[in-house]
């Protein structure tokens, strides 16, 4: 489930301050084109992000084991809280980058006056198999509404799929200790 938390702050850590559209760029590509449009447009401080898994297709389960995982995977909503500090605002978060470590590529990406639509896709690594995330929405400097759509697969396997919704809202100013441990964990 990390995974499904950092989906929607990827996607914060793309919402520029002006507009922005490429194709075929990496995420290091876009997060300089962002921080060149004036960085981020969401305020620092504690935020309250919710993840909600909508649909999952998983081709080839026995009916049983696909109703039973379907059901767990439906039924289940993460909210966390997140201090996210001044300096994290500025610009996308590293960590976030350096997962890709240059695999990965946006088909394409798009912040237009509150809109967000990108496609980012990263091939088959190791046991893993290629990965194409989309997602799309809205956001304003205190709030944000993502719609997630992953596919992936295992090598010469059948493409699971997942759609889910992704949603934040600013809850107020981080205590001084979150802001630390905030900075700590970024480093770290």
């Amino acid at each position: 489930m990390r995974n499904a938390v950092l989906i929607p702050l990827i996607a914060l850590a793309a919402c520029g301050g002006n507009d922005v559209s490429l194709t075929n760029a990496s995420p290091q590509e876009v997060a300089s084109k962002v921080d060149a449009a004036g960085g981020l447009r969401f305020k620092p401080g504690k935020w309250e992000i919710t993840v909600q898994t909508l649909a999952v297709d998983i081709p080839g389960l026995d009916p049983a084991t696909k109703k039973q995982m379907s059901d767990t995977m439906l039924k289940k909503s993460q909210t966390t809280a997140s201090c996210i500090t001044s300096e994290q605002a500025k610009s996308p978060p590293a960590e976030v980058i350096a997962r890709s470590q240059g695999r990965c590529k946006y088909e394409k990406f798009e912040i237009d006056g509150g809109s967000i639509d990108g496609t980012l896709v990263c091939p088959a690594q190791g046991a893993g198999g290629p990965m194409k995330m989309r997602v799309a929405g809205t956001f304003d400097e205190t709030s944000f509404m993502i719609d997630n759509d992953m596919e992936s697969a295992a090598p010469n396997g059948p493409a699971i799929k997942i759609k889910a919704k992704s949603s934040g809202k600013r809850i107020g100013d981080c205590t001084a200790q979150e802001e630390k441990q905030a900075d700590a964990d970024a480093k770290g």
